[in-house]
């Protein structure tokens, strides 16, 4: 069995720095990964500001400053929206043979109706063929 964490990303700052709420998400991915022990976490987020001049992946693995080990990190930082990080996170998800997934984000963000995170991970994770629980966790 392989468990494979996605943590979803917001917009950066004007500045550089991430929004409070992606520090929410971190923090949560921590508990999570010393409680859990995921095979591997998916950092995901491009650069959606371009003001801040750096992808939400590279300033989230920065946060985490070693808080999880480097080698089970994956960057994905090429989405913008929550629909490419679904899209562009089922293809490393689908190549690391997971079958469960877990979408670290915010409250608001897992529950909401349009364009649900956890509704989209399983869309893309279906069009590539893979089966696997796809559940949602918040700080």
């Amino acid at each position: 069995m392989s468990l494979v964490v996605v943590v979803l990303g917001n917009r950066m700052n004007d500045d550089g720095t991430i929004s409070d709420r992606t520090l929410e998400r971190l923090e949560f991915a921590k508990t999570f990964y010393n409680s859990q022990k995921p095979d591997f976490v998916i950092l995901s987020g491009g650069v959606a500001n371009p003001k801040a001049g750096i992808s939400e992946a590279e300033a989230m693995f920065a946060a985490l400053g070693g808080a999880i080990d480097k080698e089970k990190i994956i960057l994905e930082n090429k989405s913008r929206t929550t629909a490419e990080n679904a899209a562009f996170s089922a293809p490393i998800i689908a190549s690391l043979a997971s079958d469960e997934v877990v979408v670290i984000s915010s409250e608001r963000h897992i529950k909401r109706i349009y364009l649900n995170p956890l509704r989209l991970f399983k869309r893309a994770l279906g069009k590539l063929g893979v089966k696997c629980g796809v559940k949602g966790f918040f700080g």
